[in-house]
């Protein structure tokens, strides 16, 4: 038998072969690639999503964030509304936004000043922001020492007005009675309109585009006299800041002429956001023709969706021949009107009664005039009128700054501070400071009466209102918070208000700051201010009923439908009176200091 080595098996126990080793570890070596490689896939793999779900909850974070962001912004707009609008807002209270819960505080800075805070939280998710607001300011002109109504200004027993005096109606005086400066008396007007349609059912904004910016109502003239006063049933929305020109134009085809035969200003500040009646006369009243037709002209030169007008109308049309229009520019070129949907509410007096000065003494031997249809037993300068400083004429008339419509502004501003309960005040809503305590009070509604006493001291800290009659007497003091810096505050009632006994009044410190009582109470034949015994220091206004002043009663200015002086009462008038900002309701105007994002 041949061997042949080719088929030499390894004997069992032997070595293996080198081919056979090198195949056992390069299988070895491609299952540690694949597994090395499966790591490194799935280590990618991990990353990856490690990455995404990082993604997608940075992603789910600035979701939450924005949720809340604009859920604090709403908290903080829906509090600036409440209080722009007037509406009832809470010192603190919640709201919830797509499932984001708002807490939202409003704080007290000043009378004047608040701040609010908007804290969002939404799933752990917290933001906030803060603004401050300033209440806007009311300016009331008082130019005169004493300005009065129609019901006109009664002087004696040595009563004296140091300083000027303008009014609507008589002024008559007796027992030394004086003017240290001048006096005018306007030309009388009748008690009753002349023409009028008072009916109102609905609000007509204008100046809030270009298209309509200035509005009309027309009306016939019942005689042929002078238009000596005008009224318009006007509020505001927002705050617009300019005047209105109120104009009487000629009828033109049906709508207004371009041209006017009289014009004269509304003041910014005399209109309130509640509407009212807003009067307004001539510098150099038009003369009409009865039976003709004329229109009167609200020109105003800007226009703004939220800072307009509001003159009210009867949607029914029902005062015949006659209608309410608007138009993009009155007075210029050749207008184009449309018809408004109705009447405007308005009223007009026409021609009028002639009014006096009588047993006055004006002036003194250097200074002092007076400007009067008629003088009776007066001396002007030393002199018996009649002499140059007696000027016989027809002035026009001034009407009394502060409308009911800015009156109720006042109200709202009282009204947002709360109603005072038990136990600052009793069960019958009276607030009573009886025996020289020192009380801070307001904002604040009282629902009863207000009453000092026995030197007690009341500081206010906003506007008051009081429904029932306010008492002040013996030595009481009322002045206004420091807080109130060189704005001017008031104490307003819907009734009567006694002051005697030497209670005295003050501002806030500062030179420009004044305070006012104010008697809203509408009876023209009542005295609804009774000021008696060395009361002084304060501003007292009535514009619906008479003051009365006796027993050297003392005040800084007095303004009322008709004002009676007694007794060596003495008014003494502060030529920076001429300008007072007193604090505005609600929807006077809170202004925006800042608003910014905070730390939550």
């Amino acid at each position: 038998m041949i061997y042949d080595s080719r088929f030499k098996t390894q004997e069992k126990g032997g070595p293996a072969s080198p081919r056979l080793r090198s195949a056992s570890r390069g299988g070895q070596a491609a299952m540690i690639a694949v597994i090395l490689m499966l790591v490194v896939m799935l280590s990618a793999v991990f990353g990856v999503s490690a990455m995404a779900l990082k993604e997608a909850k940075v992603a789910e974070e600035n979701r939450k964030s924005r949720v809340v962001f604009f859920a604090a912004e709403a908290g903080m707009e829906d509090a600036v509304y409440r209080l722009v609008r007037g509406k009832s807002v809470n010192s603190s209270y919640l709201l919830t936004l797509n499932g984001a819960t708002v807490d939202i505080t409003i704080s007290d800075v000043s009378a004047s000043q608040k701040k609010i805070k908007s804290s969002g939280n939404f799933s752990g998710a917290e933001r906030a922001a803060q603004a401050m607001v300033i209440l806007g300011t009311t300016n009331v002109n008082l130019f005169y020492g004493v300005q009065v109504g129609d019901g006109g200004l009664e002087m004696g027993n040595n009563a004296v007005v140091d300083g000027n005096v303008y009014s609507n109606g008589n002024i008559i005086g007796n027992n030394g009675a004086e003017i240290t400066d001048g006096a005018i008396v306007a030309g009388g007007i009748n008690s009753n309109p002349s023409v009028e349609w008072t009916a109102h059912d609905s609000d007509h904004f204008f100046a809030t585009a270009s298209s309509n910016r200035d509005i009309a109502q027309s009306f016939t003239a019942s005689a042929s006299d002078r238009l000596n006063k005008v009224s318009v049933y006007l509020g505001k929305a927002g705050s617009p800041s300019g005047n209105i020109t109120l104009k009487i134009a000629n009828d033109n085809g049906g709508k207004p002429s371009t041209s006017d035969i009289a014009n004269t200003t509304i003041s910014n500040a005399s209109v309130g956001t509640n509407p009212s009646w807003i009067d307004a006369s001539f510098s150099s009243p038009p003369n009409l023709t009865g039976g003709n037709k004329y229109w009167v002209v609200l020109d105003y030169g800007s226009n703004s969706a939220s800072d307009h007008w509001n003159w009210r109308k009867d949607s029914s049309d029902g005062y015949a021949g006659n209608t309410g229009k608007y138009t993009s520019n009155c007075c210029f070129g050749n207008p184009t009107w449309t018809d408004a949907g109705g009447d405007l509410a308005f009223r007009v007096w026409i021609g009028g009664v002639n009014t006096k000065i009588d047993n006055m003494i004006i002036g003194d031997a250097g200074s002092g005039e007076g400007h009067a249809n008629l003088f009776v037993n007066t001396t002007i300068r030393g002199s018996s009128c009649p002499n140059q400083y007696c000027i016989v004429e027809n002035p026009p008339r001034e009407e009394l700054p502060v409308s009911e419509g800015v009156i109720q502004d006042w109200r709202d501003a009282a009204a947002a501070g709360g109603t005072c309960v038990p136990p600052q005040c009793d069960a019958s809503g009276d607030f009573k400071v009886l025996n020289g305590e020192t009380v801070f009070l307001g904002p604040k509604k009282i629902t009863g009466k207000l009453e000092l006493d026995n030197g007690s001291t009341l500081i206010v800290g906003g506007t008051i209102w009081v429904l029932g009659e306010i008492k002040l007497s013996n030595n009481c003091i009322v002045k206004l918070a420091p807080s109130y810096g060189a704005d001017s505050g008031l104490i307003l009632t819907d009734n009567k208000a006694v002051i005697s006994n030497g209670c005295s009044f003050s501002g806030s410190g500062d030179p420009a700051s004044h305070f006012m009582l104010l008697s809203a109470k509408n009876s023209p034949a009542e005295e609804v201010i009774i000021v008696d015994n060395n009361s002084q220091g304060v501003i007292y206004y009535a514009s619906g009923g008479r003051i009365k002043f006796s027993n050297n009663a003392t005040a800084k200015e007095a303004t009322g439908y008709g004002i009676a002086m007694d007794n060596n009462a003495i008014i003494t008038y502060e030529s920076g009176l001429a300008n007072v900002n007193f604090s505005s309701g609600p929807a006077g105007g809170w202004n925006i200091i800042n608003w910014e994002e905070i730390i939550p």
